[in-house]
């Protein structure tokens, strides 16, 4: 007879992969109960973290993609988040069978879950003060993109890469709602800095930039910089760095 722990390994093998044997015991017919229950409540998880990327994968192939992830990636977490990111990192082993662009797409979808669902609380909006030494706020996501991935729908799905660069700013704003900003390299450059270097003032950020527009003189690029953040303090986006 088998042990209990044998029974479990057999129970949950047969639920990853319903072409397992059967545990000695268990009707077929109860467990694919258990089979279904756990395999529909896995994929609902998947497909409310990436509606863009399921609505343009057919709903077969993207059935078989959500049942080969349960038969092979170890799940170490019942969270749905947990969940979502786990096929996020495991969607690059089956890129071949997708769009070129739905591994971007599919990061960028994953992103504006967990900022909609990180317990954070968002920045106050505040005046900028060129004198302020800035910090990005914590509900943003810098991110960089071959694709247009905000723009990919059923109607929009890009064959080649785009031209330049996309740079895109998440952010969840007072009421709680992710946004999306596109940046041109010079403000996702400037953002970039603030990122990973907190704690200093404008004029720190803008020198460090000054070498890669060597056309703009220091007072120009602060003309340029200062409505930028102005709107992103207003937003919530930088703030006023503060050391704890």
């Amino acid at each position: 007879m088998q042990s209990f722990q044998q029974q479990q390994l057999a129970f949950i093998q047969r639920i990853k992969d319903p072409t397992a044997p059967l545990p000695a015991g268990m009707r077929p017919e109860r467990m694919a109960v258990y089979e279904e229950l756990f395999f529909n409540n896995l994929q609902n998880f998947v497909c409310s973290a990436f509606p863009v990327l399921l609505s343009i994968v057919p709903a077969p192939q993207w059935q078989a993609l959500c049942r080969q992830f349960f038969r092979e990636q170890p799940l170490h977490s019942p969270y749905f988040l947990h969940i979502s990111e786990a096929f996020l990192h495991w969607l690059p082993q089956v890129a071949e069978q997708l769009p070129l662009f739905a591994l971007e797409l599919a990061e960028y979808e994953w992103l504006e879950l967990a900022l909609a669902t990180d317990t954070a609380m968002a920045a106050p909006g505040w005046q900028f003060d060129p004198d302020r030494a800035l910090a990005l706020a914590p509900l943003t996501r810098l991110c960089v993109y071959q694709y247009p991935v905000q723009q990919i729908s059923v109607q929009f799905q890009p064959t080649a890469p785009a031209a330049q660069a996309v740079f895109l700013l998440l952010y969840r704003d007072h009421a709680d709602q992710v946004r999306f900003l596109e940046l041109n390299a010079w403000s996702a450059a400037l953002l970039q800095l603030v990122q990973a270097e907190p704690g200093q003032q404008i004029s720190t950020y803008l020198a460090w930039l000054q070498p890669y527009v060597a056309q703009c003189d220091s007072e120009l690029l602060l003309a340029q910089a200062t409505p930028l953040l102005t709107d992103f303090a207003a937003r919530g986006i930088v703030m006023a760095w503060t050391e704890n």
